[in-house]
């Protein structure tokens, strides 16, 4: 967790990835602060009250706002995930107030736009957001893999409600050392951490809880090496359980490989070590007396190498944890799997090849960083690849952005800050992909993953009381068939939304995007098969960084710094000093075949020029051929495209691009490439 009650902004290394994006719409909107209508309201002047806290609303609530603005009407208009308006309307406004009730009649994400009138005249505009999701009895839910995180200085009686909305079973947070020990040997629980634990029982969830922090009465407030404050540690621990017999799951500490969370400790002997015994202490002497809590062990941040977990693993740290926890924030959704490999080799290698179960404990997207949209679509692809890999549980950073900071620690929430001009804790798109997801593999079982297209279509099956569930997207666009075993197949979209298709000659077609769809029902064989779209328009593909199949070097590539942007406005890579070892990739996922002009933006700031090389060489594969190789001047054409020719790309993901330099003079940058299909 990257803070324990307190703000801590750490700073990420952003892994470098590939984004494939068809026509990427911008749901963004932002107003400037309004201010509550008073008395001498300006006209004009609007604020939107909730009636429900963050206008998530279930499907069978009534969907109810109350405007109160200093204007004679209103008009207003709601717009869904796709930007489609889906509803608007005109209202009198009577003694400064509307009663505005809206009816989508359909589930998601939805975008409210009221727009002041006075005399016939537009005065001000307000917008804010609203979620509706369906009914969801998380009491009958005895099997889920879904966690949500709050922090403990956040509103829980807010927060707990709208998590339980969401669909997950756990919701993960702290209870602190030093909030319960603050005499030695005396442990004292308050009414918020009794309302904590009393809430998520009222709403049908479960703690996950982090047992942690650092404790001024023991070693300085630093981290807990010394054996008397270790031994004080593990009995706040059981302290902890004896107090709250509902927990059943902790974990002990947070990811000892940073600086924040291994205070006074320098170097990776001092830190494993530290661990080690921390880990091994309190699973002594809380395990005997606790034996079904289930203690996860670990908890490493994702900038923990290799060499630090093997150093706990080497001293036996597998003797002393029931599960295993990590955390990570890879950019691309898909790369979860390289990620979840690599621990269980790590683990497999100690432990006589076996594995213990594994929770990845956080993970998500920044809405800094990412689009709310791209944010919105991530979170279940990350998720299914996680739970495909065999992630036990899995739990998204954050439920609620921790500021109105533009910032990329503030924005992971998947609903607003109370202070957030569009409204307090309202949802971003985010929250109603998770509740589309957890409503429909809460309790399913993995089965395959489908090779239907490898690159260019994910398939996941799961099994859910006795139902095939496929989980299918395609990031850059394509087609399938589906050969349902009855007369008609269920799909639900990204959304939560179902809808019945009827087969066609024992066929069903869909068109298949970024957005994951869940497909419920038999299918007899071909099962699946894909097909080639129609390019009705001009598509352009970007690849980036920050999605698909961006590769590099490793420990060589670096964020350049905030002055150099790339083409969307983001940070750009950099190596400081280049030789032949030193690569960027960029491979594309080419669901049409045809004529693609490609063209690499070079990052720049446009008020200053910033160092880079003269002789960066960009090579071209097509179906893995090296077919040219362009050297480009990046310091005399930053911030510009520059062209790298046109190619005619074949189906498949066995073209790309390849980001080298001859001389290891200045730095070499990398940012994004254009495929532009031009016939």
């Amino acid at each position: 967790m990257k803070n324990i009650d307190f703000l801590l902004v750490r700073c990420r290394c952003v892994s470098l990835v590939v984004a494939v994006k068809l026509c990427l719409l911008n749901l963004g909107f932002a107003y400037g602060q309004q201010e509550p209508v008073t008395k001498e309201a300006k006209p004009g002047q609007i604020s939107i009250l909730q009636t429900v806290p963050g206008n998530i609303f279930y499907a069978n609530d009534s969907k109810n706002f109350t405007i109160q603005v200093a204007a004679d009407s209103i008009e207003w208009a709601c717009y869904d995930y796709w930007d489609n308006k889906v509803l608007s309307g005109k209202n009198a406004v009577v003694a400064n107030t509307v009663a505005l009730s809206i009816a989508p009649k359909r589930l998601g994400w939805f975008k409210l736009m009221v727009d002041a009138k006075k005399n016939g005249l537009s005065t001000g505009l307000k917008a804010t957001s609203f979620a509706v999701v369906s009914n969801f009895d998380l009491s009958k839910v005895s099997e889920s893999a879904f966690m949500g995180q709050t922090h403990s200085w956040q509103s829980a009686e807010i927060l707990i409600p709208i998590a339980k909305k969401m669909g997950v079973k756990y919701v993960r947070d702290a209870i602190r050392w030093d909030a319960i020990e603050k005499q030695k040997g005396v442990y004292k629980f308050t009414d918020k951490q009794d309302q904590f634990i009393s809430l998520l029982a009222l709403n049908g969830m479960k703690p996950y809880v982090v047992c942690a922090l650092y404790n001024p009465l023991y070693d300085n407030g630093l981290a807990p090496v010394s054996e008397p404050a270790q031994l004080a540690f593990a009995n706040y621990v059981k302290q902890l359980l004896g107090h709250y017999p509902s927990i059943t799951d902790i974990e002990i500490w947070n990811e000892p490989d940073i600086a924040t969370f291994s205070k006074g400790l320098i170097t990776v002997d001092e830190k494993t070590s530290f661990y080690f015994n921390l880990l091994k202490t309190s699973y002594e002497l809380v395990h005997p007396e606790f034996p079904k809590v289930k203690i996860s062990g670990i908890v490493l941040g994702e900038l923990a190498t290799d060499q630090f977990l093997t150093k706990i693993l080497q001293k036996g740290g597998m003797k002393y944890m029931d599960e295993y926890a990590f955390h990570s924030y890879k950019s691309v959704p898909e790369a979860i799997e390289q990620e979840i490999n690599r621990h269980k080799a790590i683990l497999k290698s100690h432990n006589g090849d076996k594995l213990i179960p594994i929770n990845l404990s956080e993970t998500g997207f920044t809405s800094y960083t990412f689009t709310e949209k791209e944010q919105a679509n991530y979170l279940p692809r990350r998720i299914v690849t996680a739970l495909a890999n065999g992630i036990q549980k899995i739990g998204i950073y954050n439920l609620q952005n921790k500021s109105t900071l533009f910032d990329r620690e503030g924005a992971y929430g998947l609903i607003r800050h109370q202070d957030d001009t569009l409204g307090a804790y309202t949802p971003k798109p985010g929250f109603a992909t998770y509740a589309a997801l957890t409503r429909e593999l809460s309790g399913a079982k993995f089965v395959e993953e489908e090779a239907v297209s490898p690159g260019l279509i994910y398939a996941y099956k799961f099994n859910k009381a006795g139902q095939d569930i496929r989980v299918m997207y395609s990031p850059s666009g394509t087609g399938v068939h589906l050969y349902p075993k009855e007369a008609s197949i269920d799909i639900v979209d990204v959304m939560g939304n179902l809808k019945t298709y009827k087969a066609v000659n024992g066929v069903v077609s869909l068109t298949l995007d970024e957005n994951p769809v869940y497909i419920r029902g038999q299918l007899k064989s071909p099962f699946v098969k894909e097909y080639v779209l129609n390019a009705s328009s001009r598509i352009k593909l970007n690849y980036g960084f920050y999605v698909g199949g961006y590769t590099e070097s490793a420990g060589k590539w670096f964020p350049a710094i905030e002055e150099v942007k790339g083409q969307d406005g983001k940070r750009t890579r950099v190596v400081a000093k280049a030789d032949l070892e030193a690569k960027a990739t960029w491979k594309s996922a080419i669901a049409i075949p045809g004529d693609y002009q490609l063209s690499v933006y070079l990052p720049s700031n446009s008020a200053l020029k910033i160092n880079a090389t003269r002789n960066a060489l960009y090579t071209v594969y097509v179906g893995g051929k090296n077919v040219k190789t362009i050297q480009v001047d990046q310091f005399a054409n930053q911030g510009k495209w520059f062209d790298l020719g046109t190619y005619k790309l074949p189906r498949g993901t066995n073209s790309y691009v390849e980001l080298t330099a001859e001389k290891a003079e200045n730095p070499l940058r990398a940012d994004v490439i254009s495929y532009k299909l031009i016939n």
